[in-house]
């Protein structure tokens, strides 16, 4: 029988088989190393890493956020993170789960099954188990405490940071706050987040093939760099000043969609103050904090309340000053008039006349029934004549007007820094800008722009003709205190000369001089100043809405050479009246009245003013009656004696208070006195001798804000509510305006 031998040939092709076979098999072995080992090297170290390590973030500290003068709007502060190890827990501490659950029921309202849970988590990513987040110190000590002296391993006490807001709702749509995770959600806090937020640290710790953390030489710890801070331009001082006179203004007005305010630098673009009204509480931005709106959502549950919470928290959270589109009315005429002055369409002797104008079959007539007659330019913006401006439109033109309405900024946001500041304005450009639109843009009524944009551009006018660049943030600084970045005044373009923007101070001076600005005059000061008053368009019927008005203002001082100019917008006011000139004007005339002072700027009076100016009443007390009358009459002051005495006993206005010149001052001779007292009358609606006469015969004293000798001036607000008893000789503080002024 013979045996099988294979041939050379065969064996020689078998070894090949089997070489390739060896080949290939090393082949994938080498590409696999390489693919573990380098083309995907990352993933795998990562995979490992996580087995391997273990590690534990180090919060940064945010940034603090100032203001102008170093006072704290926004900073970070040292709180604790309660955290669980459970396989520490089950290894060391199992025996003590009733004496641990009791503590952490006792401080964080711990629930038992949630704790007992927690202590069942195995793998390593369970080895973290956070109990409680953002412990303040007191609570985390206590804690401290108690696992010290009950040998308790289980339970560590991580730093981390908390945001706080001293001020509350001071600012709120200008700072903002942060989400969940500790990022910028709104305003500075979003817009500078990058700055503010810096960079966390990390403990990590080696662990061992079970998974337990290997001793300290195996741990290294990676430092957190803490966030920068905002230097700010806004002045808390000046801030305050503005919500408060927002507030007043919500309170009598009661609008509908809010109002807001921005008092700006006109010479640098630096924002000192800017709020929305109502706002929010930045320590809790979830509650609605408009009670009006509070009280609709309470009538409401399921999904019609969450879709409406939902649109309510969004919108108190909304800067209006810088996101919301509103029809400025007559505020824009010095945007139309500085532009025909720089054109040279106009002058201040040009003439327009004050009557109905029919556009192309749309008929404009001018607010004031009486009509205005024949007037120069300073008059027709005096008297805030719509006619006297669509006949400056008119001479301006569809192309020229086009041209400044984007010279001035409103074609473009106005970059200032802030986020969600709207694009651009709401506007017909030049090709679609017929006659009809013309018209009515020229006086305001047509295009819509944004309050940032508005002030912006007024500031341009009255500052030499130079459009800045608005801003919030002066610089940005480290821990050291060293300035990491600074910021500039930045002028965009010249859109008027210097000689137009000086004719404009003075036409705008003389607005509130000559009768036209009525209670926007402050005694002592050079103020100068446009208000407007706009209706709001319904937006499913393209038409003009005759019970929804926006009232504004934008006063500046001192007119001669304007450093802090102020907006006032009041939309949709619901209560009392709704012209600028009674909504929006005293806002801006209270925070001057204010402001000024505070900013270095002091009264100078002429002889005139010096003559009207009130009387402070000296002190009385102790003096003989004979000799108190003498001193009362040099004062220029008259008397009211009520007792048999002979000696000054006790006086109404006590000594310090002002008296207008020609007030009364009521003397009491006897010990023991009762003072006399008198209902205060509703003296809404009255005239000046109205008001005087209703006043007087009570035996009170009033004293007179705004221009009372104005036609049609009435008493548009008084300082003591209607049925006020108060002593005699009390002073009642009334404002006027006319009802028809806008």
């Amino acid at each position: 029988m013979s045996t099988f031998q294979p041939t050379p040939k065969m064996k020689r092709r078998l070894n090949i088989w089997i070489m390739s076979g060896v080949l290939v098999f090393v082949g994938a072995i080498i590409f696999n190393m390489f693919n573990v080992s380098v083309a995907e090297s990352d993933m795998y170290q990562k995979l490992a890493n996580q087995n391997q390590f273990g590690s534990i973030a180090i919060h940064a500290n945010r940034g603090s956020i100032f203001d102008a003068n170093g006072q704290i709007l926004a900073q970070s502060a040292t709180v604790f993170n309660i955290i669980l190890d459970p396989t520490t827990f089950r290894d060391k501490d199992s025996e003590k789960f009733d004496l641990i659950y009791s503590k952490l029921q006792e401080l964080f309202n711990t629930k038992k099954e949630d704790f007992e849970e927690m202590t069942k988590k195995t793998g390593s990513g369970a080895r973290y188990q956070v109990i409680a987040k953002k412990v303040e110190k007191p609570t985390a000590d206590l804690l401290t405490t108690f696992c010290n002296e009950n040998k308790i391993s289980c339970i560590s006490i991580l730093q981390d940071t908390k945001r706080y807001y001293p001020q509350g709702d001071l600012a709120a749509s200008v700072i903002g706050f942060l989400d969940g995770d500790g990022n910028g959600q709104y305003g500075l806090e979003a817009y500078y987040d990058d700055y503010l937020a810096g960079v966390d640290g990390r403990i990590v710790s080696a662990r061992d093939a079970q998974g337990n953390e290997m001793p300290y030489r195996y741990e290294k710890t990676f430092d957190a760099k803490d966030g920068n801070s905002l230097v700010l331009t806004i002045d808390a001082t000046l801030q305050h000043y503005l919500e408060k006179g927002l507030k007043e203004a919500v309170s009598l007005h009661n609008p509908q969609n809010r109002s807001c305010g921005i008092i700006m630098n006109a010479k640098t673009g630096a924002i000192l103050a800017m709020a929305t009204v109502p706002g929010f509480d930045l320590n809790s931005p979830a509650e609605i904090y408009d009670e009006r709106i509070k009280e609709q959502l309470a009538q409401l549950s399921g999904d019609e309340y969450r879709n409406a919470y939902i649109t309510a928290r969004e919108k108190q959270w909304k800067n209006k000053a810088i996101t919301e589109l509103y029809y400025p009315g007559s505020v824009f005429k010095v945007v139309t008039g500085s532009s025909a002055l720089e054109e040279k369409v106009i002058d201040l002797n040009s003439t327009f006349v004050c009557q109905t104008m029919d556009v192309y079959g749309a008929k404009f007539h001018c607010w004031s029934k009486k009509g205005h007659g024949v007037q120069n330019f300073v008059q027709a913006m005096t008297n805030s004549c719509n006619p006297a401006f669509i006949q400056i439109g008119q001479k301006l033109g569809a192309s020229l007007f086009s041209k400044y309405y984007a010279a001035f900024g409103f074609t473009e946001a106005t970059g200032i820094d802030l986020p969600g500041e709207a694009k651009t304005s709401l506007y017909y450009d030049e090709k679609n800008l017929g006659p009809v639109q013309l018209a009515s843009s020229s006086f305001g009524q047509t295009n819509k722009v944004t309050p940032i944009q508005m002030i912006t551009a007024y500031a341009a006018v009255i500052n030499g003709g130079k459009l800045l660049t608005p801003y919030v943030v002066s610089k940005i600084v480290d821990n050291n205190g060293n300035v990491v970045k600074s910021f500039e005044p930045k002028v965009k373009r010249q859109v008027i000369s210097e000689e137009t923007s000086k004719i404009m101070r003075q036409t705008l001076e003389s607005v509130v001089n000559n009768n036209g600005g009525s209670n926007s005059y402050i005694q002592g000061y050079r103020i100068g100043g446009k208000s407007g008053t706009s209706e709001k368009q319904d937006e499913d019927l393209a038409r003009n809405r005759d019970d929804l008005y926006v009232s504004s203002y934008v006063g500046f001082a001192p007119a001669d050479d304007p450093e802090i100019i102020m907006l006032v917008m009041v939309d949709e006011p619901s209560m009392g009246e709704y012209y600028g000139s009674i909504v929006a004007v005293p806002v801006v005339t209270s925070v001057f009245k204010e402001a000024l002072p505070y900013l270095g700027y002091y009264p100078q009076y002429t002889e005139e003013e010096l003559a009207k100016m009130d009387i402070t009443v000296r002190s009385l007390d102790g003096q003989d009656i004979e000799q108190a009358k003498t001193l009362l009459q040099d004062d220029g002051l008259k008397y009211e004696v009520i007792g048999n005495g002979t000696t000054v006993c006790g006086q109404v206005p006590e000594a310090g208070n002002s008296i207008p010149r020609g007030g009364k001052v009521i003397l009491y001779t006897e010990e023991n006195y009762t003072e006399e007292t008198a209902k205060v009358p509703n003296l809404i609606g009255m005239n000046a001798s109205q008001a005087n006469s209703a006043v007087a015969n009570l035996g009170l004293n009033i004293k007179i804000s705004g221009n009372a000798e104005r036609n049609g001036a009435v008493v548009i607000s008084q300082n003591w509510p209607e049925g006020s008893e108060v002593s005699k000789g009390t002073v009642i503080e009334v404002t006027f305006a006319a009802h028809d002024q806008y």
